[in-house]
């Protein structure tokens, strides 16, 4: 449980850490790229050797890791925009809507348990990221028109959002249950790093190169602040997931905390206001966690 508590704290931070980016005047995409590399670096430090050396090819998961990096650098970046166009509350909730993909895979496929109070809390989970993220009755009156139609274009961004996330979590049971994956073996997250990194960086360096993006020293410390609890929030999901929990339960426990702790972060650190409506998705949060947690 303990991985469970670190990867949630991790999660969170890195979501308060994008909300501070347009402050600081930094380019979130370089950032990221940079972020990717520190990564790596962790890893170096954490194994004690360069972890995405090319040996790793001999392992089954390698292609796994090689697609997860492409899904991360575009995950990344739309997150970092549903921060910015809808706040970062909106951005964690879409995030955390993964579990009505990634909990029917596990269950449904390699027979997880899916008891009663499991189930409620699921249902409790589902209404909790609805409830938190539902729209204030006077958003739409106060944009101009034009405004309402480039709100519901910019929905694709925090929808394509969700869609990467759930990828992401499905590929993490499939690669625990297959056994593809090492308990605490971290080569893997490092590789799909690593890989991220290279794809991040051919893009900025084109961009340099050509004058439409410029390097700053403030991107790259951004990224090495970014990149630590990244790198934390990886890790202790796969350690938890090794530890001999259950996907369908460390998912929803996981992502509805994280939920949870964001908004009341995003209350009380950037002021963002949330209904009646929204708080009342917060405490069944809290229900959801509360039977997730009893059935394990």
């Amino acid at each position: 449980m303990l991985y469970v508590v670190l990867a949630v704290l991790c999660s969170v931070l890195l979501g308060f850490i994008f909300k501070l980016f347009p402050r600081f005047g930094v380019d979130t995409f370089q950032a990221i790229v940079f972020n990717y590399m520190t990564c790596v670096l962790c890893g170096w430090v954490h194994i004690g050797e360069f972890p995405a050396h090319p040996g790793v090819g001999a392992f089954l998961w390698q292609p796994y890791a090689m697609m997860l990096g492409l899904v991360f650098v575009s995950g990344f970046n739309l997150a970092a925009l549903t921060v910015r166009h809808f706040g970062v509350t909106v951005s964690q909730i879409m995030q955390r809507m993964s579990i009505l993909m990634t909990v029917p895979f596990a269950v449904l496929l390699y027979q997880e348990s899916a008891g009663l109070l499991k189930i409620l809390g699921i249902l409790a989970a589902i209404g909790a990221i609805i409830l938190s993220n539902w729209p204030k009755k006077n958003a739409a009156a106060q944009l101009p028109a034009d405004g309402v139609v480039k709100k519901a274009w910019l929905w694709a961004i925090p929808f394509f959002t969700w869609l990467l996330a759930a990828v992401i979590e499905v590929t993490f049971v499939f690669l625990e249950k297959e056994s593809y994956i090492q308990p605490g073996d971290v080569r893997f997250i490092c590789t799909v790093f690593f890989t991220a990194g290279l794809i991040g960086m051919a893009v900025a360096g084109t961009g340099w190169v050509r004058g439409t993006m410029q390097f700053s020293w403030r991107n790259v410390l951004a990224g090495i602040v970014l990149g630590i609890p990244n790198y934390g929030s990886m890790l202790f999901l796969l350690l938890a997931l090794s530890s001999g929990m259950e996907g369908s339960f460390v998912f929803p426990v996981t992502n509805v905390a994280i939920i949870l702790l964001t908004t009341i972060g995003a209350v009380s650190m950037f002021k963002e206001r949330l209904s009646t409506i929204n708080w009342a998705g917060v405490l069944l949060s809290v229900l959801a966690i509360t039977l997730i947690s009893m059935k394990l």
